[in-house]
Formats: C-alpha cells, sequence, structure tokens
C-alpha cells in the first residue's frame, strides 16, 4: 500500500511539473503581447496626453493586467521616490525586482533594457520611434514564442507524465 502510494505522489509531482513548465510556455505569448500594448499606451500617453513619464507609467500600469503591470507602476514609483535616479535606473530596478515573475525569458529582459536606456532622454519624436523599434522587437520574440509554445506545450506536459512512470518502474 505504501509502494502504491509513494508511485502515485511520484507521478503526481512529475505531471504537475510537466504541466507548470507548459504554463510558462503558454504564459510568455501573452505577456510580450501585453507589453506590446502597453508600449502603445505609453506612445499614446506621450504623443496626446504629453503628462510626466511617472504619470503615464502609472496609468499604463493602473490598465493592463498580469504580472507586466508591476513593471509599470514600480517604474512610476521610483520615479517618484529616487531622487537623481536617471529613468533608465528607475526601470532598471523595476524590471530587477518583477522579472522572476514573469514567463520572460533573458532576450525579453534584454530588449526591455534598450529600451529603458532610451526612455525619457530625448524627444517626442525620437521616443516614439523608440517605442515602435521596441514594439516590433517584442512581436518578433512574440511570434518565436507563440511558435515555442505550439511545440513544447504538449511535449512538456506528456514529458512530466512519462518521466514519472519511468521513476517509478525503475525504483519498482
Amino acid at each position: 500500500m505504501l509502494k502504491l502510494i509513494g508511485a502515485v505522489l511520484i507521478v503526481a509531482s512529475s505531471t504537475l511539473s510537466g504541466f507548470y513548465v507548459a504554463h510558462t510556455y503558454q504564459e510568455r505569448p501573452k505577456q510580450l503581447r501585453i507589453l506590446q500594448q502597453s508600449l502603445q499606451m505609453l506612445e499614446t500617453e506621450i504623443v496626446y496626453a504629453s503628462i510626466p513619464l511617472y504619470l503615464a507609467m502609472n496609468h499604463i500600469g493602473e490598465r493592463i493586467p498580469s504580472v507586466i503591470k508591476q513593471f509599470f507602476i514600480t517604474m512610476s514609483i521610483n520615479l517618484q521616490e529616487l531622487d537623481g535616479a536617471s529613468s533608465f535606473e528607475c526601470w532598471d530596478k523595476s524590471l530587477q525586482k518583477h522579472f522572476y515573475k514573469t514567463s520572460l525569458k533573458r532576450q525579453d529582459k534584454e530588449i526591455l533594457l534598450q529600451f529603458g536606456q532610451t526612455l525619457g532622454i530625448s524627444d517626442k519624436e525620437d521616443q516614439i520611434k523608440h517605442i515602435r523599434l521596441t514594439m516590433q522587437s517584442l512581436s518578433t520574440e512574440e511570434a518565436l514564442a507563440r511558435e515555442e509554445e505550439r511545440v513544447y506545450t504538449k511535449l512538456s506536459k506528456n514529458l512530466g507524465v512519462l518521466l514519472g512512470l519511468l521513476i517509478v518502474i525503475l525504483i519498482y
């Protein structure tokens, strides 16, 4: 009886691990899409509202779902509280604080860091160019993420179950 309970626990835990990995593959394209929408909102705030950056970041953070909202809200707080810090330092601190909570990859973080380096240091037209370039890069990453999702989601789920069964077979 104890062996059966152990076997069930091993298979269940490996299956859940497989489903967790599959979930990260499913979340990444969604989060990249939300980032693109957020940058589109930032572009609109810059062009039409002409409000300070901390207010724009706060407005965006209030309107978007998911973990991504924390990037923008923390950025807004950092801009208000960190006297003398550049917008890049505030953006970087925000990314460092919340990036681990997302399903984004290292290359996504690099794109966001490059965007942060240009944030708030030029005129409107230049900012719009940088936002659109970042959105284009994120769109490319989203397409790659959708392909990864298609390939690896089912594989991760099945591999989790099969790995659990293999472990049970090897142990017993």
